[in-house]
């Protein structure tokens, strides 16, 4: 019977209960059909006795990557186009990207965010425009703590197409870019789980206390401009396709992922996270989860 509307009309909140007086419970529940029913059993309930529940970080990071990978199933896999052709960066994404298919995704209204990208041989082009009540704000002490810190835009790519589509952790090809306001400057930094060359950086929090990347470094040959407004900023990138580590070409189809973070007054620590494919990302206050790449949950880029 739970799965059975209550009341006439377009809206079901009908339905009834009573308590007779021979002692006994009464519902009422059907739509066209009605069934009076008798609820048995309550006097076998019983008060189970008083005790305490210790909730942990680790049972609250279970609970909430529980959560998450059910709107990850709903969400499946999104597809992007990306379309050949090398854009001016004025600010304006939608006519410095014109022509290109462009994406809306958000978990509140006031911070919606909107992205881009196209290629030609030499670069590939992405552009964020961000809703944001506190705009580019980044409190960071050093560049690969921008994305704990505050706002920032992101992109995460598996540059080998001949990786395994389901997997759970990155392998060598897989990148993640984090761009921010460090000390005034719009700042790339490029992080390699899985790398030959290497540059390691271990990260740590409550949770995980070493996490090693293989290469993490400031992408000094990427060309950033930030455009901003009250309400938000505009970020566009051009990374040269040899810190990417792959080639672009017609019919190419590469995982990857677009999105941004958002910080509370002052940028002092990023409190929204919002991606484009990914949607296990409601973690904040771990600088670990927060980090990890999960192609499994990124999207479908088409190179055309």
């Amino acid at each position: 019977m739970d799965d059975a509307p209550c009341g006439m009309g377009g809206e079901d909140f009908g339905g009834s209960i009573a308590y007779g007086k021979d002692g006994k419970l009464y519902i009422q529940s059907g739509k066209t059909g009605f069934w009076n029913l008798e609820v048995t059993g309550l006097d076998t309930v019983q008060a189970v006795p008083g005790g305490k529940i210790t909730l942990t970080a680790a049972d609250t990071a279970q609970a909430l990557a529980s959560r998450e990978s059910g709107l990850q199933a709903a969400v499946g896999q999104h597809s992007l186009a990306i379309k050949k052709g090398a854009p001016v960066f004025t600010g304006n994404l939608t006519t410095d990207f014109k022509g290109a298919d462009i994406l809306s995704f958000q978990k509140t209204p006031d911070a919606a965010v909107r992205a881009a990208a196209t290629w030609d041989e030499q670069n590939l082009y992405l552009a964020w425009d961000v809703m944001d009540s506190t705009p580019w704000q980044n409190a960071a002490k050093v560049p690969e703590d921008m994305y704990v810190s505050g706002d920032t835009v992101d992109f995460q790519l598996g540059a080998d197409p001949k990786a395994d589509k389901k997997r759970g952790t990155a392998v060598a090809g897989d990148l993640r870019i984090s761009i921010g306001n460090f000390q005034n400057k719009p700042t790339a930094v490029i992080y390699r789980k899985v790398s030959d060359v290497k540059k390691p950086k271990s990260f740590s929090s409550g949770v995980i206390h070493n996490y090693p990347m293989d290469y993490v470094d400031v992408l000094t040959s990427a060309k950033i401009t930030v455009k901003m407004r009250g309400n938000g900023y505009v970020v566009e990138a051009a990374i040269p396709l040899t810190a990417l580590g792959f080639q672009a070409a017609p019919g190419l189809t590469l995982a990857g992922d677009f999105g941004a973070t958002h910080g509370g007054t002052g940028g002092t620590r990023t409190r929204l996270r919002t991606y484009w494919n990914n949607q296990h990302t409601g973690l904040v206050d771990d600088a670990v989860f927060e980090l990890m790449l999960e192609p499994k949950n990124w999207g479908e880029l088409n190179f055309q």
